[in-house]
């Protein structure tokens, strides 16, 4: 079975290849195969006709003779598969062209067997029938060979089938009914004439094939080209028009009567000017030009044009050719239009998206300096002075940690609507980028009017929100510049009141700051302090000073806060302050950060071993650095035990990317460093916190222990923190203790430790020495040699 699938196979392969059809594409092989077969299906049945006239024919001259019922056996079996492929016939001309190759199997097959079957009943002949009987024979086979090659011939495949077994049987059987000398004559003639018309067979198929695949493709290509054309004269963007030498409309497809509203009685005979002119604006300049391209017989192409199409506004694009017949005379004009208004609708869109904010609104900032530009073109040409106001919202970062982004979204969009309720229609109002606003108010000079169009817009924006059931509040800082007065330059305008603008900020927030002088220099003096500390950083004028840490009940202490100075070669001691902010602005805090976490711990290799070191990091450098290698990569150069180290950390920090952070402090637990909370009481989910990370320690605000002496509410909540602590095993630190009375209180609620200038200001590493001679030297035995050490390494 597997040889013989082979063998059609390779026949199939080498036919295709004679015939021209094998670089066709399956859809076009299957449709040609199933027209191949369709024409030998309506053959069969001659072919069955001519086997059933000479099967008795047949019979009747070997009647009586040796093998005759061998013969009329092996002739019945051939009638009745012709039979068999008759009725195949009328499965094929009923079937679809995918099935065409199963049943060109099966059709090869039967066409093989009724071959095979006459070749054994012509090999069965009986040897010495007379002559006339013999001729009768031989005319019988060759006219079953000539007729079975002319029903058969558009498929070669079936044609060898049926006529090779046939062929065989007839030279086979032909050899005994005569002389071996008549027999070679009658083989080279049969050769011959097979040859000749199997090479017709494969010319006649190949132009079948030629023919049929031709006509195919004329059909697809009939096919696609009516369906463009029903599809373009059905679509109502996309239409034909023709105008005769008048001028009058007289020929239109479907589109264009379904985009103008108008049935085609209508619009046939219609000027076709005129009614151009009836639906675009008055003395419209695309209608002059129009006219004139026409009055000179000249090709116009992709003209766009206004028009009021249907009640609403449209856009059309329209393209004309003047027509001449073979004599060169004008006939009219040939053209074709288009619906682009939704083309149009969307170049406005990216126009709008290129121009304003997408959630807002309002102008976006580059369309902002370019009014600002113009607003500085004509101060300079017509003295036209203007007022900038810069705007930032206050709070707003704590709505996006504390609601997610979606509300921070709405509050924006509703700030913008209101700000565009308080200013004037002249007034150009943008948002520059995140929470950032600005106004123009253009020919406005005036000092109080600024100031009162700033007022107006603080009590506006401060009004409380309604975001999704519950309520939100921000408020917002303003700073002024007026042109010419604070500047001349968009740049120089705008920078200006950037910098009022962080002197409100500065201020307090919520309030507005006119530009002044000063604020530039201060300005510049911050830029100088920067670049001053970039090279501070490089040049080692960092220096730690520590606070001590000491216990609540005995007053020692038991460890030490390393606090960052800037010993600046001019200025001094420059406090953090001052320059930490500047720091996290220029991304310098990461140095600085990983600077203090090394000194401090060479420092605390040099004291007692139950003293301990604390590192206060910034939001920032956390977040940026790799902090758990930071502090591996210490403990490992100072060779300080984990357990001297505490890293304290703001409860904010855990307010953005809560997951990310607690996935480091485990790292720093891992190591077995102490995890403080530091300014507890002062953020807004503190609870919150604590459960999310299990903090060893915690450190009650100063501001608390301040109000203590004078508010039995900031008592009260001491004594809850306290509580706290011992609920949850953890240490509770209190700082800014300054008096001896908030010392005793703190130690009656049970605080662990105490800090404040009450028990000593933060020490000079000088100082250190001297410092724990006089407060530790009996804690330790050597303590007193480790202080000395101490004090000659400071030398």
């Amino acid at each position: 079975m597997l040889l013989l699938r082979l063998l059609h196979s390779a026949t199939n392969a080498f036919v295709d290849r004679a015939i021209g059809a094998d670089g066709l594409s399956v859809p076009v092989r299957e449709k040609l195969l199933k027209q191949q077969l369709d024409s030998i299906g309506r053959m069969v049945p001659a072919l069955l006709a001519t086997s059933l006239i000479l099967s008795p024919v047949l019979v009747l001259l070997v009647w009586g003779r040796p093998r005759a019922w061998a013969v009329l056996a092996l002739l019945c079996a051939a009638s009745l598969i012709l039979l068999w492929s008759s009725l195949l016939a009328t499965r094929v001309l009923r079937s679809s062209p995918g099935q065409a190759p199963s049943l060109a199997g099966q059709m090869v097959l039967s066409c093989f067997l009724a071959g095979t079957s006459w070749a054994c009943a012509l090999a069965l002949l009986p040897s010495g029938l007379p002559g006339a009987l013999q001729g009768a024979a031989i005319i019988g086979a060759g006219g079953l060979l000539c007729i079975s090659m002319m029903a058969l011939i558009n498929y070669p495949q079936a044609m060898g089938a049926f006529t090779v077994p046939l062929i065989v049987g007839m030279l086979s059987g032909f050899s005994g009914l005569g002389q071996s000398g008549d027999m070679l004559i009658l083989s080279l003639m049969l050769t011959g004439l097979t040859f000749v018309t199997v090479t017709i067979t494969f010319n006649h198929a190949a132009a079948f094939v030629a023919l049929r695949t031709s006509e195919t493709l004329v059909e697809e290509k009939q096919e696609i080209i009516g369906l463009l054309l029903r599809e373009f004269e059905q679509t109502t963007s996309d239409w034909i028009w023709g105008i005769d030498l008048d001028g009058t409309i007289d020929r239109l497809s479907g589109g264009f009567t379904a985009v103008t509203g108008l049935s085609e009685e209508d619009l046939i005979g219609a000027d076709f000017l005129y009614f151009l002119r009836c639906i675009t604006p008055p003395a419209d300049p695309v209608i002059a030009q129009i006219e004139h391209e026409v009055l000179a017989r000249q090709t116009f192409q992709d003209v766009e044009l206004q028009v009021l199409a249907g009640g609403e506004e449209s856009w059309w694009r329209l393209t004309g050719k003047p027509a001449f017949d073979d004599t060169g005379r004008y006939l009219g004009y040939l053209g074709t239009g288009s619906d682009i208004t939704v083309q149009k609708r969307d170049e406005r869109r990216i126009t709008m998206l290129a121009h304003h904010d997408s959630l807002t609104g309002l102008l976006n900032r580059a369309k902002f300096n370019e009014f600002l530009a113009l607003s500085v073109g004509r101060l300079e040409r017509y003295g036209s002075p203007f007022t900038v106001l810069y705007m930032d919202l206050d709070q707003f970062k704590l709505v996006n940690d504390s609601r997610g982004h979606l509300a921070g979204d709405r509050l924006l969009f509703e700030v913008a609507r209101r700000i565009e309720k308080t200013v004037r229609e002249g007034d150009l109002v943008a948002r520059l980028g995140g929470d950032e606003f600005a106004l123009i108010l253009p020919d406005e000079a005036d000092v109080e009017a600024a100031q009162a169009v700033a007022t107006r817009l603080i009590e506006a924006i401060c009004q409380p929100v309604e975001v999704d059931g519950g309520q939100m509040m921000v408020g917002v800082s303003i700073g002024i510049a007026i042109a010419p007065l604070h500047g001349t330059r968009p740049d120089q305008i705008l920078r200006n009141a950037d910098l009022a603008l962080y002197r409100a900020k500065t201020d307090g927030r919520s309030v507005f700051r006119m530009f002044e002088s000063r604020m530039d220099s201060e300005a510049r003096e911050r830029r100088l302090l920067e670049n001053e500390l970039t090279e501070a950083v490089g040049k080692d004028q960092l220096v730690l000073h520590y606070q001590p840490l000491v216990d609540a009940e005995t007053g020692a202490p038991t460890g030490f806060e390393a606090l960052v100075r800037w010993n600046h070669p001019v200025r001094g001691l420059i406090p953090p302050a001052e320059f930490i902010p500047l720091a996290e602005q220029s991304h310098l805090i990461i140095a600085i950060g990983d600077w203090t976490i090394h000194q401090a711990c060479l420092a605390a290799t040099q004291w007692p071993e139950h003293l301990t070191v604390a590192v206060n990091l910034s939001a920032r450098h956390f977040r940026q650095s790799d902090i758990g290698v930071v502090v591996n990569a210490a403990l490992a150069q100072s060779g300080l035990k984990p357990n001297r180290l505490e890293i304290e950390i703001t409860e904010g920090l855990l307010i953005e990317e809560p997951e990310a952070v607690v996935e480091k402090l485990q790292q720093l637990r891992a190591l077995g460093v102490t995890i403080a909370m530091d300014d507890f009481g002062t953020g807004y989910s503190s609870l919150g916190y604590l459960l999310k990370f299990p903090f060893d320690k915690i450190k009650i605000d100063r501001s608390f222990v301040e109000a203590s002496a004078k508010d039995s509410v900031a008592r009260d909540i001491l004594r809850a923190i306290a509580t706290l602590g011992k609920i949850l095993k953890v240490k509770i630190t209190a700082e800014g203790v300054e008096t001896a009375e908030q010392a005793a209180f703190l130690s009656e609620i049970a605080c662990h430790q105490l800090q404040g200038f009450y028990f000593a200001r933060p020490l000079d590493p000088r100082d250190m020495p001297h410092y724990l001679l006089s407060t530790v030297p009996t804690r330790a035995p050597d303590v007193a040699e480790e202080a000395r050490r101490a004090l000659r390494a400071s030398a």
